[in-house]
């Protein structure tokens, strides 16, 4: 008998279900199925949370890694986006400042965005100002960086303090907030908190290029060999003109040009009845020559009573006078009583000149404390001056209490060496009249102004001629030493904002690739004249035996242009703060 178990087959028997099983079997599901809708309903809301708990917390994450990530590198230094807009800001308000007058002449409309006008055929506008933008940093960096290094000290607070005065002043004079004013100025993230360090190192480096300046002053034997090598621009010439006006016909005469009666029909037809005919005609060469013949004879007779009888220009510089005489006056042989009739041919005119004298002006620049103000306000203030202590100390309190820190920010109103050029004509007339004495004051509200100045003469400097020649000397050598900060300096762009840097980098490659086609072509050209010349003189030598092998074909060079891919353009779109903010927080 097997020792092998028999499993027990016998089965037990099902236990029948009745209805009522039936029944709570399904409520049992139910609430299992209930249970779970619970749990996924939980996890999914706690899900949908903490996806809004991090949605609003990102913006001032986003908002902080804005302002305090790179926006772009200079000389290995991470630059925020705070001080980029700082400088870009900066750029373009320095530039429609000074060509305001211009832009409609170089296609600029400051109301439009500037990314979608053309600079150039490859630059925008906005283009153009990022480069102007970033070769600030670089000159600023690089100066920072030399000043640090040589321990140059200078103390900013008050500067500083003057900076924030003025946007608060010309923030209550728009009507609006400080904060807000100073967000249209610099940019969307500029708060008080995070200007401050861009501002304050921008002033400490102003400060440092000053000193570097005073240290590039030429010496009076620089300003002495600088004038006798440029005399033409600094000399003043007395001399006495008259105009000659040619009489061009207003209809035609016998020298006119043949009638064109097609043309003439025209005219009439596009002017109704023909009336405007007489304003529009042009006279012909023939007329123009016999008018200006009759013109020049007049100038000859006037040529020999100009020196009594013209109209007489003293002290004028070479910059200020004609094209069509200057050169004459400032002839080297030119001696007083000399005449000369010059033609205009362009206005149709002649002038009559008699020289008189050339000299080098010697007035000097002179020392002015100023308040400039609404015209209105002008006398009452130099009234309450002079009801107080009425000295040069408390005039400077006066200059502080009414000057405008965006007009003058001078401490005290004290403006230094300053030359007739840069005054209204009333207020250079006034400086330098005969007898003018230190502690002198006067109210000015030059024609045409809507400002008064209320000056204080404090006294004189230099010949106008040394300033002026000394600050081109020190231009000169301050700007030949920022080029060479900015030729070596460095500039990363790791998150594509640059496009002028792809601009540049596209043309400099298609410059290359030029570069190499010309040089491969002109190897090709050698190869091919060498190669014929090696066939001539095989030709030629019938007495030496000829190679067995046909003529060598010589390889030719490779091309070695390469097709470099253009930079990708990695601007990405950066997003606004979404915090009003923690930004006004900080101020």
């Amino acid at each position: 008998m097997s020792n092998h178990e028999t499993p027990n087959t016998e089965q037990k028997p099902e236990k029948v279900q009745t209805k009522y099983d039936l029944k709570m079997q399904r409520r049992k599901e139910e609430k299992e199925r209930e249970a779970r809708s619970r749990r996924n309903g939980n996890i999914i809301g706690i899900v949908i949370v903490a996806a809004l708990v991090c949605l609003v917390a990102s913006f001032p994450i986003r908002t902080y890694l804005t302002v305090h990530g790179t926006y772009v590198k200079v000389n290995g230094e991470n630059i925020s986006k705070v001080e980029y807009d700082y400088n870009y800001n900066m750029a373009v308000s320095n530039y429609l400042n000074q060509y305001g007058n211009y832009l409609y002449m170089m296609g600029l409309d400051p109301t439009s965005d500037f990314t979608s006008q053309m600079y150039s055929e490859t630059l925008t506008w906005g283009d153009f100002f990022q480069q102007m933008a970033v070769e600030n940093i670089v000159r600023n960096k690089s100066l920072l960086k030399q000043a640090k290094d040589e321990n140059f000290v200078y103390d900013v607070s008050e500067e500083y303090k003057s900076f924030e005065e003025s946007l608060q002043q010309m923030a209550t004079e728009g009507g609006t907030s400080v904060n807000e004013y100073r967000k249209q100025l610099y940019g969307a993230y500029a708060t008080q908190s995070r200007l401050k360090p861009v501002v304050e190192e921008l002033l400490y480096v102003a400060a440092y290029y000053d000193e570097l300046s005073d240290r590039n002053a030429p010496s009076q034997e620089e300003v002495q060999a600088y004038y006798d090598e440029n005399k033409e621009n600094y000399d003043s010439v007395d001399y006495r003109m008259l105009t000659v006006d040619a009489e061009l016909p207003t209809e035609p005469t016998e020298l006119a040009d043949p009638a064109d009666e097609e043309a003439e029909g025209q005219d009439d037809a596009e002017t109704g009845d023909g009336e405007d005919a007489e304003a529009a005609y042009e006279p012909s060469e023939a007329e123009i020559e016999a008018a200006m013949a009759e013109a020049k004879e007049e100038a000859e007779k006037a040529e020999k009573t100009v020196a009594t009888e013209g109209e007489l220009y003293e002290n004028q510089r070479q910059s200020a006078i004609s094209y069509h005489i200057n050169s004459w006056l400032f002839e080297e042989e030119r001696k007083p009583g000399d005449t000369t009739v010059i033609e205009d041919s362009t206005n149709h005119r002649y002038y009559v000149v008699s020289f008189e004298d050339r000299y080098l002006d010697d007035v000097r620049a002179v020392d002015l404390r100023l308040v400039i103000t609404a015209e209105e306000n002008g006398q009452a203030i130099l009234d309450e001056w002079k009801a107080g202590a009425a000295t040069e100390e408390s005039f400077g309190e006066i200059c502080d209490k009414y000057n405008n820190a965006s007009t003058i920010q001078a401490e005290g109103g004290l403006m230094e060496g300053v030359l007739s050029s840069n005054m209204p004509a009333e207020m250079s007339a006034w400086a330098h009249e005969e007898g003018r004495a230190a502690g002198d004051t006067i109210v000015i509200s030059p024609e045409g102004e809507t400002n008064s100045y209320v000056v204080y003469y404090v006294g004189t400097g230099d010949e106008e001629w040394v300033l002026s020649i000394r600050q081109t000397l020190v231009s000169q050598k301050m700007s030949e030493y920022v080029s060479e900060l900015l030729a070596n300096g460095q500039v990363e762009d790791p998150k594509g904002h640059l496009r002028y840097l792809e601009v540049q980098a596209a043309e400099e490659s298609a410059a290359q690739e030029s570069s190499e086609s010309t040089e491969a072509s002109g190897s090709e050209s050698q190869s091919e004249e060498a190669s014929g010349s090696e066939s001539q003189s095989e030709d030629a030598s019938d007495s030496e035996s000829q190679p067995e092998d046909g003529t060598d074909s010589e390889s030719q060079p490779e091309d070695g242009t390469d097709g470099e891919s253009q930079p990708e353009d990695g601007t990405d779109g950066e997003s606004q703060p979404e915090d009003e903010e923690s930004a006004e927080g900080e101020e």
